[in-house]
């Protein structure tokens, strides 16, 4: 599996093309594609968090279940608590 980031714009007949390295193979290959827009200069600033330009750029943390992080720390939290 391949990721590839190339901005682009979108014009009214919203078509894209997008040229392929070499080193892609031919033949029938799932591509998916995300839409991130890109913050415009009359948008109030903040509307797109750079934070949300790391989005699944952080790969030492691709194996782990966020969810189930949450669920432990969580958990451990509730072990630890101290009783009102």
């Amino acid at each position: 599996m391949k990721t590839l980031q190339i901005e682009v714009d979108i014009d009214e007949d919203r078509q894209l093309t997008i040229q392929l390295p070499d080193d892609i193979e031919l033949g029938k290959h799932q591509v998916t594609v995300v839409l991130n827009p890109q913050q415009h200069m009359d948008e109030p600033e903040g509307t797109n968090h750079q934070l949300n330009q790391l989005a699944g750029k952080i790969k030492s943390f691709a194996h782990l279940d966020a969810v189930g992080w949450q669920k432990q720390i969580r958990d451990e939290w509730d072990e630890n608590r101290v009783p009102d």
